[in-house]
């Protein structure tokens, strides 16, 4: 879009979501987690444009996307540009716009473009993220039950049809033939390092998606 920034873009951890509870009649507070992270802010600071690119670059910068920067050029950031406030563009002569840019960003860093991996009856996985994730499994089945086992967490399919399933372990869905199936158990997660996974029931194929996750 031929913008230029002015200063090199700032790597942020996102701050965990910890609630501090205080009881009255003791001293020093709780700490709550439930392992989940606050979306952050961040300020690109000041952005050059030329001055006919002024209404491709609006264009760009509505709605939200995959935001990738020079900090991890291999993963994507789900951001939006910051709401909090109206984005003014600076006319300079007739030549160039300026503009300060801040993105608000989820905060759970993806890998960019990641492959699925084939499963087999049992199965020992390694997922390089830092942080736990829900992954999503694409099944081919004949019918009947499907169980998955992953780090001795159990759900169960007790009734399927023909064709592919899909099965999303974050929305806690099981899709197939556009239906929503019945299921038992827990939904799996996939922690950082190694991971036993194995699946029982009557498939041609079975693939995972990871999801792996990084702060």
């Amino acid at each position: 879009m031929g913008c230029i920034i002015e200063k090199e873009l700032p790597d942020i951890n996102a701050q965990p979501n910890v609630e501090e509870i205080t009881v009255l009649g003791r001293s020093g507070s709780l700490l709550e987690w439930y392992g989940d992270y606050k979306p952050y802010d961040l300020n690109v600071g000041a952005v050059t444009i030329p001055y006919e690119n002024l209404e491709e670059v609006k264009k760009w910068l509505s709605g939200s996307g995959k935001l990738i920067t020079h900090n991890d050029v291999d993963k994507v950031i789900d951001a939006t540009v910051s709401f909090s406030n109206s984005t003014t563009f600076e006319n300079e002569w007739g030549i160039f716009y300026t503009f300060d840019l801040t993105f608000r960003c989820q905060p759970l860093k993806r890998k960019i473009n990641e492959q699925p991996i084939k499963l087999n009856s049992k199965n020992m996985l390694f997922n390089p993220g830092t942080e736990r994730s829900f992954p999503i499994l694409e099944v081919d089945t004949i019918g009947g039950s499907l169980e998955i086992n992953c780090n001795d967490v159990i759900l169960t399919i007790p009734s399927m049809f023909e064709g592919a399933v899909k099965i999303d372990c974050e929305k806690g869905l099981v899709i197939q033939n556009n239906r929503q199936l019945m299921t038992v158990g827990e939904w799996p997660e996939i922690i950082p390092g190694e991971n036993n996974v194995s699946i029982t029931g009557i498939y041609s194929e079975a693939k995972i998606f990871m999801r792996s996750a990084w702060t």
